[in-house]
């Protein structure tokens, strides 16, 4: 997650939160924001109730779903 995210600021995350049409994509999208905030991505995995492996692949996914461009 850290990676793929270094470079999209909260702010960015927010406003793709606009355009997001679907729960899965906001679910996503939370998920990096709440990451970016400091929350960790054993606490997200909790949280969302899937595996770590789960939070990690989820920013790679942003892109290609067309929830963050």
């Amino acid at each position: 997650m850290v990676n793929h995210l270094d470079e999209i600021s909260v702010d960015e995350l927010q406003d793709a939160l606009d355009n997001v049409d679907s729960k899965r994509r906001t679910e996503r999208l939370l998920a990096a924001i709440a990451y970016k905030n400091g929350v960790s991505q054993t606490e997200l995995a909790e949280w969302h109730d899937v595996q770590r492996r789960t939070i990690y692949s989820w920013p790679n996914r942003l892109d290609t779903d067309g929830s963050l461009e």
